[in-house]
């Protein structure tokens, strides 16, 4: 098996998409805890964060690349 062009833009997408989900859950998290008397039990855990996030770029690159496969989006160089 060999790691191609479309698989090292797809890994590059899906850190990208990562990153600016994980800022955003980060900051949804944040917001909530300052406006809650700062209860530490309202605070999410770190790794809930990291899989939210994850799991929301793969769910949008899955849907990206669905689009792309059955041909409603194309994509021309």
């Amino acid at each position: 098996m060999t790691f191609g062009q479309t698989e090292g833009f797809l890994l590059v997408a899906f850190i990208a998409l990562w990153w600016l989900f994980y800022f955003a859950v980060k900051m949804r998290a944040d917001h909530k805890y300052m406006k809650s008397d700062k209860q530490a039990d309202l605070r999410p855990c770190q790794g809930c964060m990291i899989t939210q996030s994850a799991m929301l770029a793969a769910a949008l690159l899955a849907i990206f690349y669905g689009a792309y496969a059955m041909d409603l989006v194309s994509i021309t160089r």
